[in-house]
Formats: C-alpha cells, sequence, structure tokens
C-alpha cells in the first residue's frame, strides 16, 4: 500500500484558478496569530525585517486580555495607531521570540562518532567535526510552561526535544526532520531521532497529520509526506520491529491523510490516474510571511485573485520548495 503513494506523488501544486475560496476557513483559529485585525496591524507595521517575529513570540496575558487591550490601543488612537503605539502594544502584551525554550545539550551526542574515523582528508576531517558539533547548537527542548500553557504560544508542544533547521527556523520543521534524522543516526544519537519520530507519531494522533512545522499557524498545511521513511530509517539502524508494531495504525493514519485529502482524479489519453498534489485549503496570507504575501498580492485587483496567490505560496511552501525556480512559469510552459 505505501509503496503505491510514491509511485502517484506527482509535485504539482494544486490550485483550481477562480476558485472561489471565501467559504474556506483561516490558517487557524487564533485571531492573534493566524488572522485578524490585531495580527494585521502588527503584521503591516513592519515592525520586524520577518514577518515570523511577531507570531513567534510569547502571550504574557490570556488571548481575551490581549485582545481586548488591543481594542484599547485602536479606540484611543481612532483605529489609526502610529508604528510608535503598535510596538509599544507588542512589547507590554508579548515575550520575545524564543520564549518557549530552555537549555538542553543532547545526552546522546558524541565528540567523535565512528564515521568521522573514515575521512582522512585532513580538512574534511575537520569540515566534518565542526558539522557533528552543530547539533549541539541545534538542539531545542520546551520548557514545561509550554505544555502547561499551550494557549499563550504558537508552538506545538512535543514531548521530546527536537533539533531545527536553525535561523528564523526556530522549530521543528515535517521534510527537514528526515534529513536531519539521517544525520542524527550517522552521529549515533538515536535516542534524539527516535525522540522526534515519536513526536511526530504524537502529533498525527492529535492532529490528524504533521504540520508544515511546529506552529499552530502551520496548521492546515502539510509537507512532503517522510514520516514512512523515517520510521524505515529506524527500523534499519536500531532493527526495532517493535517500534514499527507500535506505531504502524498511526502511520495508516497519515496515509489516509493525505489520500483523502491531496489526491485528484485525471483522465489522459483514456487512462485514469490518482494525482497527489500540494494543496491549501485557507483563506489569506501567510501567518509567518504576512506582510511579504500582502505587498506581492498588490498587483492583483480583486479578492479573489490575492487568495489565489495566497494559495499558490502556501502550496509552494507545502511542497517544501519554497521557493526555487521550480515553480517558474517559463516562456507559458512549466519547464521552470
Amino acid at each position: 500500500m505505501y509503496k503505491n503513494m510514491w509511485c502517484v506523488f506527482v509535485a504539482i501544486l494544486g490550485v483550481a484558478a477562480g476558485m472561489d475560496r471565501s467559504h474556506l476557513p483561516p490558517t487557524c483559529s487564533s485571531n492573534i496569530y493566524c488572522h485578524g485585525p490585531l495580527l494585521d496591524t502588527v503584521q503591516m507595521a513592519g515592525l520586524y525585517n520577518d514577518s515570523k517575529t511577531f507570531v513567534d513570540m510569547k502571550l504574557k496575558l490570556s488571548a481575551n486580555i490581549t485582545m481586548d487591550h488591543f481594542h484599547e490601543m485602536m479606540a484611543r488612537t481612532g483605529s489609526h495607531p502610529t508604528k510608535a503605539d503598535i510596538q509599544e502594544f507588542v512589547n507590554q502584551n508579548f515575550d520575545p521570540e524564543g520564549s518557549e525554550f530552555e537549555d538542553w545539550r543532547p545526552t546522546d551526542w558524541k565528540d567523535n562518532p565512528a564515521f568521522l574515523q573514515n575521512i582522512k582528508d585532513p580538512l574534511l576531517h575537520e569540515w566534518a567535526a565542526d558539522l557533528n558539533r552543530l547539533w549541539l547548537q541545534l538542539g531545542r527542548k520546551m520548557k514545561p510552561d509550554v505544555k502547561a500553557n499551550q494557549d499563550l504560544y504558537s508552538i506545538i508542544y512535543v514531548d521530546n526535544p527536537v533539533i531545527v533547521p536553525g535561523g528564523r527556523f526556530r522549530e521543528f520543521y515535517y521534510w527537514d526532520s528526515y534529513w536531519i534524522i539521517k544525520g542524527l543516526l550517522l552521529s549515533e544519537m538515536r535516542a534524539t531521532a527516535r525522540g522526534m519520530v515519536s513526536n511526530f507519531m504524537d502529533i498525527v494522533e492529535r492532529i490528524g497529520f504533521i504540520p508544515n512545522g511546529g506552529r499552530i499557524y502551520y496548521a492546515m498545511r502539510s509537507q512532503p509526506p517522510l514520516l514512512i521513511p523515517m520510521v524505515k530509517l529506524i527500523l534499519d539502524d536500531m532493527d526495532d520491529i517493535e517500534f514499527l508494531r507500535q506505531h504502524i495504525h498511526t502511520l495508516d493514519r497519515e496515509y489516509d491523510y493525505w489520500m483523502t485529502n491531496h489526491t485528484i482524479e485525471v483522465n489522459h489519453n483514456g487512462h485514469r490516474y490518482t494525482l497527489a498534489r500540494y494543496y491549501d485549503q485557507s483563506q489569506g496570507p501567510r501567518p509567518e510571511s504576512y506582510k511579504e504575501d500582502v505587498d506581492v498580492a498588490r498587483h492583483f485587483d480583486t479578492n479573489d485573485k490575492k487568495e489565489e496567490l495566497y494559495a499558490e505560496l502556501k502550496a509552494a511552501a507545502e511542497s517544501g520548495w519554497d521557493f526555487s525556480s521550480r515553480w517558474f512559469i517559463l516562456n507559458g510552459t512549466n519547464k521552470g
């Protein structure tokens, strides 16, 4: 069954031109992190070079109290707050991005894993050793407060520590984690690798699929479905058939999500094919790239066209190729 999944997975972006998207939900239900006037006001003020900065911040108080403070600011300023007003509001109601993590050093990290001993060239050996030390910089463990007060955070709580891509990407990402897990196993960090896969199993049981990344604003899109290959990595490295038995029903659940929500029937030359696609089913710009998306959408003269653009951007992000020339139209063709 799973083998067939890979046979039909052709990477296309799936948004029907002219489709009415007004009935679709926002990227998540949060009227702070995903949609609504507060998000629009803060993001369009351009307080930060990267829109992701704001939506990664922690609420100091409950969402309801924060919204009350926002409405008070808007009333006080006649719904035309200055950039300084908005910055003051954010400073008073949000903690900085990264507040969800505590210091953590991977307990299974090794200074000299076996693969380093096979690299004879001195320069390559030092480069690989530096690469191995990056695990110490990229490890993240969530504070207990995240589990206790999930409504104050945009991050999706997981029990086990994770390795993140780094930079602005402070949380786990789905398909990035496949390559990370391959590297962890090569570095003999089996407990960390297994813990990350266990996190994904838990997320599938809670949400029904694995989001693009570990934030609630990613909750309406996924990324290339690599959970089954992740389990294969664990199985091949540890020969742990019990791990597979324990999670086989969860793998089935994720597979069903993709086959139910991301496939279409295509007729070509008298033959019917099941084609999988990257496809977004939400309204609005990406919260983590809000201002950037809105600015690009100004080139379109109708809301329907803007929504179509937002959908294409989110579908491209779901593909993991956000962004490359793979999705460029060249001379009216799809050659890229």
